[in-house]
C-alpha cells in the first residue's frame, strides 16, 4: 500500500466567513485548573470555533492509569469544545482518537495528545499500543525538541511536521527523517503550551462507514506539550469579558422592520435615499459554499419613515459573497466577494472577483465600474467624500488550496465614470474577514483575520490627506472578538459592533473604546448600520450555537460623546 506521506490539509471553510480558511484540527491539552481541554480550530490560539458533534463524542484517555477521562461540552465567550469533568494529574500523557466521518469521499480521522507536565523527564518515553498514529516527544540537549512520528508502530518518513506556539504561530515546518524524526531548536520551542501537527493521505484506502463508501483517508495528529513554566497569567485564563457603560444612554430596541427575506451571512449592505440595499450572501450550512448555496439576489426595503413595508427584489447580477457594499449618494456601488463555481457536494471551487459595478435606482440597473486591480474577496470598503477606499482581502483561486492575501489597499473617484483605481500607502497588515468604516475624515479597519497567528482585535487607522497609517485602540476583547465584526459612524460616533455580541464606541479622542450595550444573542458576518443619527440596524449574521438570523435589530444610540 502506497501512502502519500506530504501534509494534504483537509479543506474546511471558516464558518460564514467568505471565504476559504486553514483546515480546523482538535487540539488538547489541559486549563490552569488541571480539566483536560479540546478545543476545534485553525491553531492553538483558535478556541471559540464550533465544534462538530461527532468530534466532541471523542474518547480521550490518560495513558499512566489506562483510564478514560469523562468529558462535557463547553461554550463561551473564551472556549468552544469539550473538557473533563474533574480535574486531572499533570503528569503523563493525554491521547484520543475519533473519526469525523466523510468529507468529500474521503475517511477523516483527527488524534490528539498532549503532555500535560512541564517536566520532560516525565514524558513517556516508548511508543503507545494500538495507536494508528502518535508521536513521542524528547527535549533535546540544546534545549529544543525531537519529534519521532509513528505509524502502526513504525517511523514514518518524508513527512512533514509542523510546530505551533501558544499564540498560534507557525514557528516551523520541516520534513521527518529516515527514522521517523524531526529536530525542533530552543529559539522555535516557546515557553508555554507549543504543538506539533503531522497529517497523512492514504489514496488507495476503500471501505465503507456507515454505509457510505470512501476511495481514500486522511489521519490528522496534533500533539501538544508545555515548555517551561506558563506565566502567571496563560492565555488559558479566561479574561473578564467588556463591561458595559450603564451612562451609555444606548438600549437595544424592536426595528419595527420585516425580517429579512432569507438568512444570509458575508453578504453586503448599505442604506441609500431612505431604502435599505442587501446584495448576495452566503445562504448554506457551515463548510458548505457551492452555486446552490449563494446568493445573487438583490434586495431593497425602504425604511425612512421607520414604519414596516415589503421587501422587494431589484435587478441581480453574479452569486457573490465575501463582498462590500457602499453607498454613494442615492445610488450603490458593489465591490468584489467570491463566487462558488461548483455543485452541492462537490470539492470548492470558488473564485474571487474584479467586478465592481453601480446601481441607479431611478433606472434599476447596474453599470460597469473600472475592475479592482486584482481579484478580492473577504473585503471591507467605506466612501470617504467623492472616494471609495478598499482595504483587505484576499484572492481565492478556484480548485486550489492557496490563497493570496493582499497587503495592497486603493481608492477610486465614483464622481468620475473614467476614474482609474490609485494604490494608496501599503497598509501594515493583510487581514480579511474585516470591518472598514469612515470617521472623522479618516479610514477605520477593524479586526479580522491574519494569515499567521489567527483572528485579531487590532484597528489601523489610514489618514487619506498624508497617505499614511498609524495605528488606533484595538477593539476590547479576545482575538476571536475582531472577526466578521461590522462598523460605521453616525450622529459624529464611530461604532463597532463585535463577534461577541458587543457594541463598542469610540472614544472622542479616538484612544479607547467604551463598550455601550450587548446584544442578545451575538451576531458576526452581520452588517450594522445607520438609521438616522441616533440608530443603528443589525441585519443579518449568524450566531455559532443558533445559526442564521433573519431578524433585524435596532440599537439606539447617544448622538454625541
Amino acid at each position: 500500500m502506497k501512502l502519500n506521506q506530504r501534509i494534504r490539509f483537509a479543506v474546511f471553510l471558516v464558518f460564514a466567513c467568505g471565504g476559504m480558511a486553514q483546515a480546523h484540527f482538535p487540539w488538547l491539552a489541559t486549563d490552569d485548573d488541571g480539566h483536560a481541554i479540546m478545543w476545534f480550530g485553525e491553531s492553538t490560539n483558535d478556541r471559540t470555533y464550533p465544534m462538530p458533534e461527532n468530534v466532541q463524542a471523542i474518547q480521550l484517555h490518560h495513558r499512566d492509569n489506562d483510564s478514560r477521562i469523562e468529558t462535557t461540552p463547553i461554550s463561551d465567550d473564551k472556549w468552544v469544545g469539550v473538557r473533563s469533568v474533574t480535574t486531572l494529574d499533570r503528569s503523563g500523557e493525554l491521547f484520543g482518537t475519533v473519526t469525523y466521518g466523510l468529507y468529500h469521499g474521503m475517511k477523516l480521522t483527527y488524534h490528539v495528545e498532549h503532555l500535560s507536565d512541564d517536566a520532560s523527564a516525565a514524558w513517556p518515553s516508548e511508543p503507545r499500543e494500538g495507536s494508528p498514529l502518535q508521536t513521542l516527544i524528547r527535549a533535546a540537549d540544546d534545549g529544543g525538541v525531537s519529534v519521532t512520528v509513528l505509524q502502526d508502530g513504525k517511523p514514518l518518513s518524508s513527512t512533514d511536521v509542523k510546530l505551533f506556539c501558544e499564540e498560534g504561530h507557525e514557528e516551523a515546518n520541516r520534513a521527518t527523517n529516515a527514522d521517523g524524526v524531526v529536530h525542533f531548536t530552543a529559539s522555535e520551542v516557546e515557553s508555554g503550551l507549543n504543538a506539533v501537527l503531522v497529517g497523512v493521505t492514504n489514496k488507495d484506502a476503500k471501505g465503507t462507514l456507515n454505509g457510505e463508501a470512501y476511495a481514500s483517508s486522511a489521519d490528522y495528529l496534533t500533539a501538544t506539550f508545555v515548555s517551561g513554566l506558563r506565566s502567571k497569567k496563560s492565555s488559558f485564563e479566561k479574561t473578564a469579558p467588556p463591561k458595559v457603560d450603564s451612562n451609555s444612554g444606548a438600549s437595544i430596541v424592536p426595528s419595527g422592520l420585516p425580517d429579512l427575506p432569507e438568512p444570509l451571512t458575508s453578504f453586503g449592505a448599505a442604506i441609500a435615499g431612505g431604502n435599505l440595499y442587501v446584495y448576495g450572501g452566503h445562504t448554506g450550512s457551515a463548510h458548505s459554499y457551492s452555486t446552490e448555496e449563494q446568493s445573487d439576489r438583490f434586495w431593497c426595503l425602504h425604511v425612512s419613515d421607520g414604519t414596516s413595508g415589503h421587501w422587494r427584489k431589484l435587478t441581480s447580477g453574479p452569486s457573490l459573497q465575501g463582498l462590500a457594499l457602499v453607498a454613494n449618494g442615492d445610488r450603490i456601488i458593489r465591490i468584489g466577494g467570491f463566487t462558488a463555481v461548483n455543485e452541492a457536494g462537490d470539492d470548492h471551487d470558488l473564485r474571487s472577483q474584479t467586478d465592481v459595478s453601480s446601481y441607479d435606482p431611478t433606472t434599476e440597473s447596474w453599470t460597469a465600474l473600472t475592475p479592482l486591480p486584482e481579484s478580492r474577496s473577504s473585503l471591507d470598503a467605506a466612501v470617504l467624500g467623492s472616494k471609495v477606499y478598499v482595504f483587505g482581502g484576499w484572492t481565492l483561486e478556484g480548485e486550489s488550496e492557496e490563497s493570496t492575501w493582499h497587503q495592497t489597499a486603493w481608492s477610486l473617484d465614483v464622481s468620475d465614470p473614467n476614474a482609474k483605481w490609485q494604490s494608496l500607502a501599503q497598509p501594515p497588515f493583510q487581514r480579511r474577514a474585516i470591518s472598514v468604516a469612515a470617521h472623522n475624515e479618516k479610514l477605520f479597519v477593524i479586526g479580522g483575520m491574519q494569515p499567521e497567528g489567527g483572528p485579531t482585535t487590532r484597528v489601523d487607522v489610514y489618514d487619506a490627506s498624508s497617505d499614511s497609517w498609524k495605528q488606533g485602540p484595538s477593539v476590547p476583547g479576545e482575538g476571536m472578538s475582531g472577526f466578521g465584526s461590522s462598523a460605521f459612524a453616525t450622529g459624529g460616533n464611530l461604532y463597532v459592533s463585535t463577534m461577541d455580541g458587543f457594541v463598542h464606541r469610540l472614544a472622542a479622542d479616538g484612544k479607547s473604546w467604551t463598550t455601550i450595550a450587548k446584544t442578545e444573542p451575538a451576531r458576526f458576518f452581520h452588517r450594522m448600520l445607520p438609521l438616522g443619527e441616533g440608530k443603528l440596524l443589525m441585519v443579518g449574521g449568524a450566531n455559532m450555537q443558533e445559526g442564521k438570523f433573519t431578524q433585524i435589530d435596532a440599537i439606539q444610540v447617544a448622538t454625541q460623546n
